[in-house]
């Protein structure tokens, strides 16, 4: 496993863990799903800069999509009160588009290298879209439910995030 690999695999572990405080933190009754959104995007955006700051030199520049992607909707979640469901879910939406137009551009760029990780890929962004969909179709309930729905969202992301380096490292050995 190269240096690249372990970095990809240690921040996919951490966004998961971002995704479980934030299942856990309902129990607590911390609900303000204002800050648990600026926690989240927050979250992603600095993890995404410390992974492309490791591995600049590979240059694969998705990590750095992503931060950009993740502070723009920290602006967006900071600018618009999530006050209501619909508020949520466009931000939310917004994030999802953003995302996949660099999940594309990342299956293009192995395509365009003949490198089997595009159809793993494929697969990834055709479940983070549809998970996406579900998660904002479904966020006219409660905040408790809305941070729970969403932290599944989220830990199914930094699931599919663990996909791309568990799979390259299983193709090398």
């Amino acid at each position: 496993m190269n240096n690249k690999q372990k970095i990809d695999m240690i921040i996919a572990l951490c966004l998961i863990l971002v995704s479980v405080i934030l299942l856990i933190l309902p129990m607590f009754h911390i609900t303000n799903i204002n800050h648990l959104m600026i926690f989240v995007f927050s979250s992603y955006s600095i993890f995404n800069l410390i992974q492309f700051i490791f591995t600049y030199k590979s240059k694969d520049y998705e990590s750095l999509f992503t931060a950009f992607i993740s502070i723009l909707t920290l602006i967006l979640s900071i600018i618009f009160e999530m006050s209501s469901p619909r508020t949520l879910a466009l931000i939310l939406m917004c994030w999802i588009a953003l995302m996949s137009l660099t999940k594309l551009k990342k299956i293009d760029y192995y395509h365009d290298r003949h490198d089997e990780m595009w159809k793993v890929r494929v697969f990834n962004l055709l479940f983070f879209i549809l998970a996406g969909i579900l998660t904002s179709i479904n966020l006219a309930y409660s905040s408790e439910v809305q941070i729970i729905i969403i932290g599944f969202f989220m830990l199914i992301h930094g699931i599919l995030e663990l996909f791309d380096p568990l799979v390259k490292t299983l193709i090398t050995h």
